[in-house]
């Protein structure tokens, strides 16, 4: 049974961190109805889930979608949707995909970054190819896409980005190393860019949320983790895309973490090594499925194949 002074302690934890995380300052400037969201990834899985959601809340809000594959979904009558083409592994698609959003559409200032991709082999048994495609869709996109709309957002000083983290970020599992790698990446870009825009771009309302998700029953993911659902539940995409949609609706940046015990997982990573060390070599029970993530290219040329749409899980 929890006491009431530790009860109090987490509520003035919890404050703080809030607080902190936004620099110590509102912005009270958020019209939904003017604001201009770019979800990658947007197609199916969490990122449909995410445009699903924010149209429903409102749907004069314009919300632009860059993803490979069609929409695997329906917009509803009367969405300001736009759907843009757009290898993330490309660097010059990104550049011209950026270069069209903001001039046929406007500059954005919400970004969710949430396309990712593993394919599931060891470091021995993975390809130079495989390696280069996850980091690049997974971290180098992310930074891209940052460097295109972040300059107006810092101009204006509003505007928020939300990345899609990953727990494996901390608890690195086997065969899904180059993808938490790519995940451990994108964790500093958020903690770096917090300090960059508050200290160097003078820009403290521009918020930053990084979400720390378990895995995830997503087209990415089908397999089991073979833990109890309180250590390590199979999250389903829209607990998910509902914590991020809030978080971009409160008009505040944080961390999310999900399911609650990835909290106190990441705290004990400064912990006893023996003890991190037991923790992590539970990621081995893992039966983790990504075949339909490595059919999705071409073995000779590994360029991406575009599949039949994948149902909304």
């Amino acid at each position: 049974m929890f006491s009431r002074e530790g009860l109090t302690l987490d509520v003035v934890a919890g404050a703080l961190n809030k607080q902190s995380a936004n620099n110590w300052v509102v912005d009270s400037r958020w019209n939904w109805d003017d604001e201009i969201i770019v979800v990658t990834g947007g197609s199916s899985g969490i990122g449909a889930s995410i445009c699903q959601k924010l149209v429903a809340r409102n749907p004069r809000t314009r919300i632009v979608v860059l993803d490979y594959v069609p929409l695997s979904w329906t917009p509803l009558p009367g969405a300001r949707l736009h759907f843009y083409e757009c290898d993330l592994s490309d660097a010059y698609a990104i550049k011209l995909v950026c270069d069209r959003v903001k001039a046929e559409v406007g500059h954005p200032t919400v970004l969710f970054n949430n396309a990712g991709l593993a394919r599931g082999s060891t470091v021995m048994e993975g390809t130079s190819n495989d390696v280069q495609l996850t980091i690049k869709t997974n971290l180098i996109a992310p930074f891209l896409l940052v460097r295109e709309f972040l300059p107006e957002m810092v101009r204006r000083d509003h505007g928020h980005i939300l990345n899609t983290g990953s727990l494996s970020s901390v608890v690195s599992a086997p065969t899904i190393v180059d993808y938490s790698a790519s995940k451990a990446g994108l964790t500093a870009l958020h903690e770096g860019l917090q300090l960059e825009l508050k200290s160097l771009h003078k820009a403290p309302r521009v918020r930053l949320t990084l979400g720390i998700f378990s895995f995830i029953r997503t087209p990415l993911f089908t397999g089991k983790t073979n833990e109890s659902n309180f250590v390590a539940p199979l999250l389903n995409v829209e607990t998910v895309s509902d914590k991020l949609v809030d978080a971009a609706y409160s008009g505040y940046g944080g961390t999310i973490y999900l399911p609650g015990i990835c909290r106190y997982i990441t705290s004990l990573k400064g912990g006893p090594e023996w003890l991190f060390r037991r923790i992590r070599e539970r990621s081995l029970r893992g039966d983790y499925d990504f075949e339909r993530q490595k059919s999705r290219y071409d073995q000779e040329t590994v360029k991406r194949i575009v599949p039949a749409l994948d149902p909304l899980k």
